[in-house]
C-alpha cells in the first residue's frame, strides 16, 4: 500500500483526495494559471542552501552514480522556479504557473506518517516591482488559496498571517551593525534560536567568550575581507574532512564562525534596542488590531516613517484589499513573529491551520520570495508569490470537520 492509499485512513480515502486535487487544478487553471510539470529529481545543494532546518532534516537525498548529490523534491516551488528560468533565464517574462506533484519529506510522526504526498499550488512570477507595489498580486494569491481550502468542504480553519518585510524594516532602522541586523531577521520566524541570539547580543559577556577558540586562524583571517576569510575557512573545513551537521553546508559553517569571532570584539545591544523588538515581536490580534498596535509601538518609537512606514503602508492596502474580497478576513489573524519554515520567503506570508487527529496542522500556506530566482540564477531580484495546497492532509481535515459536524 502507497502513502497515497494509506493517506486516508477512515477519513478520506485515495479517490477523494485525487478529487479535491482535480477540482484544485480546475481552479487555478479558470484563474489564468499553465500547468507545468518538473521534475521530481533535484540538485540537493538547491534546497539545502535556500530551505529552512526544518525541510533540511527531512529531505531524502542522495549521490547517483556519477558522484552528483540529488535530492527528491520537499516542495515544488523552487522546482517549478528552476523550470521557468531554463526557459527564460533572463526572468523577463512575466508568468503564472500551476502544479500538481509528489512531494517528498520524512515524517516520523503526524496524523499520519506520510513521506509522500500531493502539493498542487500556484507561483506568480513577475507581475509587480520587487517589494513595492506588490499587494494586488498578494491579495489575489491569498484570495485564491481560501477558494481552494473552501472547495475542500473544509468549514473550520483559522488564517494565520505574518509578514517578513515588517520586521526587516524596523531592523534596519535601528542603530545596530549591519551584520547583525542580516542575522536577526534571517533567524526572527524561528523563536528559539532567535530568542537565544538575541539575548546573546545584549550580554556583553557572552560577546567577549563567543568567538571561536582559534586565536592564530582568526588573526590571519584579520588582515581579509570578508568573502576572502569566507573562502579560507570553508577550505580548511574541507580539508579537515569536516561533513555538514545538522544539514548545514560547509559555507554556512564557516559564516557562523566568522559571525562568532566578529561579536567578541562588539558593544551588546542596548536594552531599549532589546525591548522593542520584544515589544514588536509580541503583537497580534486582527488584522486592524495588530496595525493599530504596531502604528502605536513605532511611533513611540520614532520609527514610523521611512523604509517601515512604507512596508506597514503596503500591508495596510493588503489588509483593505482582501476584506473586500472576503467578508470574514477581519477574523484572520496576524501575527509579527509569524514565519514559514522556508528560508526564501522575504514578504507576506500566510497558512490556513485546522485541526486533525487532535493536533493542529497546516493545510495550505505560502507567501512573497522576492529573491529567490535570483539566487537560482537570474540576473537580479524577481517578484514573486506563490501558495501550495498539501492535499491529502486538507482533505483527511474536511473530512473529519464533516464528520465532527455530523454531515
Amino acid at each position: 500500500m502507497s502513502n497515497s492509499d494509506m493517506d486516508a485512513g477512515s477519513l478520506a480515502s485515495a479517490a477523494e483526495s485525487r478529487a479535491l486535487a482535480d477540482r484544485l487544478q480546475t481552479l487555478f487553471g479558470e484563474a489564468g494559471f499553465q500547468p507545468v510539470d518538473p521534475p521530481v529529481l533535484q540538485p540537493a545543494d538547491v534546497f539545502l542552501d535556500r530551505s529552512g532546518e526544518d525541510i533540511r532534516r527531512r529531505m531524502y537525498v542522495f549521490s547517483d552514480p556519477g558522484g552528483a548529490e540529488l535530492c527528491l523534491r520537499p516542495d515544488l516551488t523552487i522546482p517549478t522556479c528552476r523550470q521557468y528560468l531554463e526557459e527564460y533565464p533572463k526572468a523577463d517574462k512575466p508568468v503564472k504557473l500551476t502544479y500538481r506533484g509528489l512531494a517528498f519529506r520524512y515524517q516520523s510522526s503526524a496524523p499520519w506518517p506520510m513521506r509522500e504526498f500531493t502539493q498542487v499550488g500556484v507561483e506568480q512570477i513577475g507581475e509587480c516591482d520587487a517589494g513595492k507595489s506588490c499587494e494586488e498580486a498578494d491579495a489575489a494569491i491569498l484570495e485564491l488559496a481560501l477558494r481552494a481550502v473552501e472547495a475542500s468542504g473544509l468549514a473550520s480553519y483559522r488564517l494565520e498571517m505574518g509578514d517578513l518585510a515588517l520586521f526587516g524594516a524596523l531592523v534596519d532602522g535601528l542603530d545596530i551593525p549591519a551584520t547583525w541586523a542580516e542575522r536577526l531577521k534571517r533567524h526572527f520566524w524561528r523563536p528559539d534560536y532567535f530568542r537565544e541570539l538575541l539575548l546573546r547580543l545584549a550580554d556583553q559577556e557572552a560577546l567577549a567568550s563567543s568567538g571561536p577558540d582559534l586565536p592564530g586562524l582568526f588573526s590571519a583571517l584579520g588582515a581579509l575581507d570578508g568573502v576572502q576569510a569566507k573562502a579560507l575557512i570553508e577550505e580548511v573545513l574541507t580539508l579537515a574532512g569536516i561533513s555538514p551537521v545538522g544539514g548545514r553546508s560547509t559555507r554556512e559553517i564557516a559564516e557562523r564562525l566568522l559571525e562568532q569571532a566578529a561579536d567578541a570584539g562588539a558593544q551588546a545591544l542596548p536594552k531599549d534596542i532589546v525591548e522593542l523588538i520584544d515589544g514588536f515581536l509580541a503583537i497580534s490580534g486582527t488584522p486592524n488590531e495588530a496595525l493599530t498596535k504596531i502604528r502605536e509601538l513605532t511611533k513611540a518609537a520614532g520609527l514610523s516613517g521611512g523604509s517601515l512606514g512604507e512596508a506597514m503602508t503596503r500591508l495596510e492596502r493588503r489588509f483593505e484589499r482582501l476584506e473586500a474580497a472576503a467578508p470574514d478576513f477581519s477574523k484572520a489573524h496576524f501575527a509579527t513573529s509569524f514565519g514559514r519554515n522556508m528560508e526564501y520567503y522575504t514578504g507576506f506570508v500566510f497558512e490556513f491551520r485546522t485541526q486533525l487527529a487532535g493536533k493542529t496542522v497546516n493545510v495550505a500556506g505560502g507567501g512573497r520570495y522576492d529573491t529567490l530566482l535570483e539566487t537560482l540564477g537570474a540576473p537580479g531580484p524577481v517578484p514573486a508569490i506563490g501558495c501550495a495546497i498539501g492535499v491529502e492532509r486538507l482533505a483527511c481535515a474536511a473530512a473529519e470537520n464533516a464528520k465532527g459536524a455530523g454531515r
